[in-house]
């Protein structure tokens, strides 16, 4: 590694600084270390200065109303995330400018509401209790740690008998909920993973939290920051946050929104190391070596690898890679045949994890065909209960995943309930094995129906999850809904038997 030397790199996209503007970044970069014991990189530290830009001088409103940042995993983006409402919280109340001071407010979300509370203990909570002696962390700080009301609430200078009352900061975690991002009096809201939100979510998350911060004549911020993973189509809020904050570098747009993105070019290698040095900001500062990165390009494929790691986002097209299931063994096992008249047909349903469609599928053991497919899940319970009317034997669901919901529902509801067959971890998986050695060994066919061509993307965009047991990923660029629906069919008209007497209780 001698022409390798440990360096910080800023991010590929980014809105510059306005040397002309006062900026609370330096500041925060010092509190944040003081508080919770890590330093900022070089990275880190332009991000604080260029989104804490004030439009005129220390306590005007903020230049940036909305910062984004897109980095890889594990490059410490929490530290702006959590960093940022501690040293707000540590100035205490906010001074509007129109005569109005009110008590710092700031709300932390996740993905889910477990998630959001992790992060919140393991990076706020934790290391600002380390920070300081037991005598001043009773004195000053009330914390909730219970799973649906988690939150701190503290006093900057820890003077006063009633600042639980008046002057305390408070920040809280909040399910990613529009009802909880609607809160009022809050002046910060960050938002964590949002990779797995559709733009459909993600713009009724805005409508509802934008409104509160505006209140706040320019003193409140959203601060949203994620990875990128293989689902990140144009169907996801990610996505449609990445081209607005690129149009707006390309403009060099200096107020309202600030834009912050590590990605490697079109055309690199993502297996070449020299180009993790130059575009995974974690090598340089010292947060992970060149071994552990090697490892999990290995565990985790390139496609993986190049997205979560090194922001390469997958495009709206499905990879024609063909990696878990062979293209001649799926192509030999087309059939125009219809599906057979008198066979009971068992029904699979899959929902994508991300909301980008749902599928459901009809199957013998030897035939599947893709009935239906549309976005969203919204329409799947009602459409099953008009196919009950044809003469299914079982519905298949696959409780461990994105349809455990659905099936709670299918068995609340009689007409549905004796039907249904959740399948769980183990089944999932013999499940996809067994398909996969169907079209393999030729016992296996697929119907062309008006569906086909979803279900033919699918497959050759399909990969495996690791190791012996595995099964397909669902986390990929092309919604697996169709090909999951089918594997679940097919795998419960092969074993689905009654159960006998001495079983039946």
């Amino acid at each position: 590694m001698s022409t390798l030397t440990r360096r910080s790199i800023l991010p590929s996209y980014r809105t510059l600084r306005s040397p002309d503007r006062y900026s609370d970044g330096p500041r925060a970069g010092k509190i944040i270390a003081r508080k919770t014991g890590k330093i900022t990189s070089r990275w880190q530290q332009y991000v604080l200065d260029v989104a804490l830009e004030r439009i005129d001088g220390p306590g005007s409103p903020f230049a940036y109303t909305t910062i984004d940042l897109i980095v890889g995993r594990r490059c410490g983006k929490t530290i702006s995330l959590m960093g940022v409402p501690l040293f707000r919280g540590m100035n205490g109340p906010v001074d509007l400018g129109n005569g109005t001071i009110v008590p710092f407010g700031a709300a932390h979300t996740a993905q889910n509401l477990i998630k959001a509370r992790q992060r919140f203990m393991k990076d706020l909570v934790e290391p600002l209790q380390a920070s300081m002696s037991p005598a001043v962390w009773n004195a000053g700080h009330n914390l909730r740690s219970a799973i649906g009301d988690t939150s701190i609430t503290f006093d900057p200078s820890v003077t006063g008998k009633d600042w639980r009352l008046t002057r305390a900061s408070v920040i809280g975690v909040f399910a990613p909920t529009i009802s909880a991002v609607r809160g009022d009096g809050l002046l910060h809201l960050g938002f964590d993973e949002i990779l797995v939100f559709s733009q459909r979510r993600g713009l009724e998350l805005m409508a509802a939290a934008r409104p509160t911060l505006a209140t706040m004549r320019g003193h409140g911020q959203i601060w949203r920051a994620s990875n990128v993973t293989m689902m990140n189509d144009s169907r996801t809020w990610l996505y449609d946050i990445r081209e607005r904050g690129r149009a707006n570098v390309a403009a060099d747009s200096r107020s309202g929104a600030a834009y912050f993105e590590f990605t490697i070019p079109d055309d690199a290698d993502p297996a070449d190391e020299s180009v993790w040095w130059d575009n995974y900001p974690a090598l340089g500062d010292g947060l992970l070596r060149p071994e552990e990165l090697r490892a999990d390009l290995a565990e985790l494929g390139v496609g993986h690898f190049a997205a979560e790691y090194l922001g390469r986002w997958p495009g709206d097209v499905a990879f024609a890679q063909w990696t878990a299931i062979t293209e001649a063994d799926f192509e030999a096992a087309r059939s125009i045949a219809p599906f057979p008249p008198d066979a009971p047909a068992v029904l699979g349903v899959e929902i994508d994890p991300f909301g980008r469609s749902s599928s459901i599928a009809a199957a013998t053991a030897d035939t599947v065909e893709v009935i239906d497919h549309r976005p969203g899940s919204d329409w799947v319970f009602d459409r099953l209960t008009e196919l009950l009317k044809t003469g299914v034997s079982a519905i298949v669901v696959d409780d461990y995943g994105p349809g455990h919901d659905l099936a709670a529902k299918l068995a609340d509801t009689p007409v549905v309930g004796d039907k249904l067959r959740p399948q769980r971890g183990p089944d999932v998986i013999a499940a996809c094995y067994t398909f996969e050695a169907g079209l393999r060994e030729g016992s296996l066919r697929w119907i062309a129906s008006d569906y086909h061509e979803r279900l033919r993307l699918a497959a050759a965009a399909a990969e495996r999850t690791p190791g012996r047991a595995w099964q397909f990923e669902r986390r990929v660029a092309v919604s697996q809904s169709p090909l999951m629906a089918c594997v679940l069919a097919r795998y419960v008209a092969q074993h689905d038997r009654p159960a006998p007497d001495s079983e039946i209780f």
